[in-house]
């Protein structure tokens, strides 16, 4: 669905006013104003909006629950302890058995599953009341926090039509924000040339070579995890002064074990919310990536080097670790590429985005092209990157090869509901640095979804849509008609084009986020995130997912 400019704002004022104005539609099926142009997809009955602590799915769609946080991997960390499933479970990635080898087993894989931010009040017992009296954290609360974030590697299998996790794998494993220690590849790994860890991972996206690329979002929050000015190590050896530097990268991990987990700094440093990655027309890899905060920017990569087939896994990977880094400029429709020249250098030094961060940090200097991949925002912003709306995942059209982003809201320009764009590359060439776009879907009220998230494609080309209201918004002012997040199918051709049909709904305060399918698309694997997140003491939680009764609850993935 294609909107003008004056549809697209009407829709937002309109929208914006009839939540404010129009109450008691949870539960409800429809919402009374929405118009649908066509009928809904065949594979499924739509679901009405649902405020139950559940996960609430079509008829005939059956749930197996898959992993929750806690439950124990059969692995082993570094210090011999055992590893546990982390918290706040995101992006899922399938990688069948046999991908190595050609196969497309959608029975038996492995499972890449980041794992975002801690709770404290459930995975430490740092609760909010501590915070409001500004209570320091124990280490050994930091120590449980840092262990709860990063990423699992899980080996899994459908057996008897439900799927299991299989205890003590050698597949199955996990990183944390205390380990492993990784390196760093491409120009800014001449000043950081290792980190400890991973950690505030979102988004991401599977490589050719079968590896995944996982997206530090957060990485200011690293300080919450951190006692004093060090970082710890699973070793006698010193620890490691705390560098914010080493993280808000793109790391790239491979779930079969042969390849060393790395982040590559030629995709720069950024609130990197995903990798949505393809091979351009003359071989070169591109990955569009999104920075998720008000006012920040699109992304896309591509590489010097080819990909070629025929080379080892380790050769592919180090297509990733040299190209050029750009920033879209929606008004001109360019790409504008971060190459570190004279002429670059005088247009930063004279911006006032230099200016405003020189002041936050009087040290910053940028005089290489390690400095702008460490500094990539200040740059993207001097050079005339367009300012966007939260841009969260980007994903590729599976038919049309087209890029679809979702740009969650702006509260503090009037965007409460967010939107979805569709960008055209010039020449239908991922590589090229023009491009067109439009928007294709505007969320409020008259499309019935709101703050547009993770995306995935059906190979049919539908686009599957998981939505995040803020946990202590939700049902509430302009949220109100939406009731709990949930999951949504959007035809993007046909009658229905740009309609939205509801698919799920998820528990008390909970986001869905990560859909991935299997390679024959029998299964779709999904994170049930923070269920009961505005909770304020671990004895009365405001959902008891998945364990129902007076349970605690807990994050966790189905299939």
């Amino acid at each position: 669905m294609s909107l003008s400019r004056r549809q697209f704002l009407t829709y937002l004022g309109v929208g914006s006013y009839a939540a404010l104005t129009v109450t008691g539609v949870v539960g409800k099926p429809d919402f009374p104003w929405r118009k649908r142009k066509g009928p809904a997809p065949k594979f499924f009955a739509p679901i009405e909006l649902s405020a139950k602590d559940a996960l609430v799915l079509p008829q005939g769609i059956r749930a197996d629950l898959l992993v929750s946080w806690g439950d124990p991997l059969g692995s082993k960390a570094p210090d011999g302890s055992a590893e546990h499933f982390g918290f706040n479970n995101d992006f899922t990635a399938y990688f069948p058995i046999d991908a190595l080898t050609g196969g497309k087993n959608s029975a038996e894989g492995l499972l890449w599953v980041n794992h975002e931010y801690p709770n404290p009040l459930f995975v430490s017992g740092y609760s909010p009341a501590d915070y409001r009296a500004n209570k320091k954290k124990s280490a050994e609360q930091i120590g449980l926090e840092r262990l709860s974030v990063g990423g699992s590697v899980l080996h899994i299998r459908r057996e008897q039509e439900k799927w299991n996790l299989i205890q003590g794998s050698k597949f199955n494993r996990r990183l944390t924000a205390s380990y492993p220690e990784m390196s760093l590849t491409g120009p800014a790994s001449k000043l950081l040339p290792t980190a400890i860890g991973t950690l505030a991972n979102c988004s991401g996206g599977r490589t050719p070579w079968f590896t995944v690329l996982s997206c530090e979002e957060n990485y200011p929050d690293f300080n919450g995890y951190d006692p004093a000015d060090t970082l710890c190590r699973w070793s006698d050896e010193p620890t490691l002064a705390i560098d914010e530097s080493r993280y808000g990268w793109v790391v790239e991990v491979d779930p079969f074990n042969e390849l060393p987990p790395r982040k590559h700094t030629a995709l720069g440093r950024f609130k990197h919310e995903n990798a949505a990655i393809c091979v351009g027309p003359t071989g070169k890899l591109v990955v569009y990536m999104g920075d998720d905060e008000v006012d920040q920017h699109l992304y896309k990569f591509v590489s010097s080097q080819v990909v070629k087939s025929s080379a080892t896994r380790a050769e592919q990977s180090k297509v990733l670790e040299d190209g050029t880094l750009y920033a879209a400029d929606l008004a001109k429709g360019q790409w504008i590429p971060l190459d570190w020249n004279a002429a670059t250098k005088a247009i930063v030094e004279k911006s006032s985005a230099f200016a405003d961060a020189k002041k936050k940090d009087p040290t910053l200097r940028i005089e290489s092209q390690a400095d702008l991949l460490i500094h990539t925002r200040v740059v993207a912003k001097a050079l005339g990157a367009t300012p966007m709306d939260r841009c969260e995942d980007c994903e590729i059209h599976p038919l049309d090869r087209s890029l679809y982003v979702a740009l969650t809201n702006n509260t503090k320009h009037g965007n409460l509901f967010g939107h979805i764009i569709r960008l055209l590359e010039d020449k239908d060439n991922s590589e090229e640095t023009a491009f067109r776009y439009e928007v294709f879907l505007a969320g409020g009220p008259q499309s019935g979804l709101a703050c547009p998230d993770n995306l995935a494609f059906d190979k049919n080309g539908n686009l599957w849509v998981v939505c995040d209201i803020s946990s202590s918004k939700l049902g509430k002012g302009a949220y109100q008609p939406f009731a709990n997040n949930g999951l949504f199918v959007v035809p993007t051709a046909g009658d229905s084009a740009g309609d939205a049909f509801q698919f799920a709904s998820g528990p008390i305060q909970s986001e869905l986020t990560g859909p991935w399918f299997t390679e024959d698309e029998s299964t779709l694997f999904l994170s049930v995130q923070h269920p009961g997140e505005e909770s304020q003491t671990a004895e009365q939680p405001t959902s008891h997912w998945p364990g129902g009764g007076k349970s605690m609850p807990k994050p966790s993935v189905v299939a």
